[in-house]
């Protein structure tokens, strides 16, 4: 459809709101802290399933090949947020692969017949 004055559906667009570049940059501050928090929080959430593996010293019932899994995702992530340099990206991934490596290595060293120690 063309507009009366030959423009195609184009519209005369208003300059933002003066405040609207501060309101985006402390949007964008907060996001960032949020985005950290939130990943080390997630690492974090392996550490129960690592210290119940080491508890129990069986890791039988835990999948391998899950946690192998979010291991390959979370360093792809974690290139990406290199590569873009993303901090928060970093530090968030970091903390997750720790997490994931608890786990793994955990469950590894407690599987049945691989040698774990033995009550």
């Amino acid at each position: 459809m063309v507009a009366r004055n030959g423009n195609a559906g184009f519209h005369k667009t208003r300059s933002p709101d003066p405040a609207y570049r501060p309101r985006m940059a402390m949007f964008d501050s907060i996001l960032a802290w949020l985005v950290s928090v939130v990943g080390v929080a997630t690492g974090a959430a392996y550490i129960p399933q690592a210290l119940r593996i080491w508890k129990r010293k069986s890791s039988d019932d835990v999948s391998i090949l899950t946690y192998l899994l979010f291991l390959g995702g979370q360093i792809v992530y974690l290139v990406y947020g290199i590569r873009i340099r993303q901090w928060p990206l970093i530090i968030g991934m970091a903390a997750n692969i720790v997490g994931s490596l608890a786990v793994i290595g955990s469950a590894l060293r407690f599987r049945a017949g691989r040698g774990g120690p033995k009550e």
